[in-house]
């Protein structure tokens, strides 16, 4: 892999005071939930409500996401986590945490635990990114219509927003901090994945993706597998009283 140029990590706003959050419940182990790429925090509504009621949750949108500023700094991983962090120390929701990531989440989360394991009590992996999965993917070429519409977007974005800024853009610096954050420590994980192809997803871009959700088995002795067959990529709004009652199965197993 190409060394990436370098970004400066810094955080230039006090995320509580603009970030966009909700935060409900209370108590130990709080679920912290990073959604994927550009998703928003209402992408996790259908499955808040199965959950239990007496769990701290914490949900927020990141840069650019929903009512939460635009970026002024290249997102990095290593940006996105120690925004986080500050956003929970600024809300007084002390770790160790369960981290619930879905997609790219999962990128953040690898780093986090990696980075700050003391920090990490368990992560739920949601049909979320392996880091190596993101360079093999690189063989496919989107469909000619997708690809129209990925590049219609990035425009719009350059014109209002600096693109440059983008997780997606910083990907490569990502995984570079991923693996110099050293390795990933013997927790608790739960890996849960859609079985459904998506439309205009290559058949094997696809089976590729589900090579790599098992890979993440491999990050920890403590790794469980759950697929669900009536999803694609989005559990959480496909089938969330499935998904729920395989994390509220799992948060029962786990001390704290």
């Amino acid at each position: 892999m190409t060394q990436p140029e370098a970004h400066t990590t810094q955080s230039r706003i006090p995320p509580a005071a603009s970030v966009e959050f909700s935060v409900q419940g209370e108590g130990k182990l709080p679920l912290v939930f990073l959604n994927g790429f550009r998703m928003p925090k209402s992408s996790w509504h259908k499955l808040i409500g199965l959950l239990p009621a007496n769990r701290c949750m914490l949900l927020y949108n990141r840069a650019g996401v929903g009512h939460t500023p635009k970026a002024t700094v290249a997102q990095t991983a290593q940006q996105v986590v120690n925004d986080l962090r500050n956003l929970l120390d600024q809300l007084n929701i002390k770790p160790p945490y369960i981290v619930v990531a879905h997609s790219l989440g999962g990128i953040f989360a690898n780093y986090f635990a990696r980075r700050y394991p003391q920090e990490i009590a368990g992560i739920i992996f949601l049909d979320a990114s392996h880091p190596e999965e993101i360079i093999a993917q690189r063989q496919f070429s989107p469909p000619a219509l997708l690809n129209w519409i990925n590049n219609a977007i990035k425009s719009l974005e350059k014109m209002g927003n600096p693109f440059k800024y983008s997780e997606d853009e910083m990907i490569d610096e990502s995984l570079v901090q991923i693996t110099n954050a050293g390795s990933f420590p013997e927790i608790p994980i739960c890996i849960i994945s859609g079985t459904q192809k998506l439309p205009l997803v290559p058949a094997a871009s696809f089976e590729l993706h589900c090579k790599y959700q098992q890979e993440l088995l491999r990050l920890s002795p403590l790794a469980e597998y759950h697929p669900l067959e009536k999803s694609g990529h989005f559990p959480q709004i496909s089938e969330p009283e499935a998904l729920a009652a395989i994390i509220n199965q799992w948060l029962k197993t786990l001390k704290g």
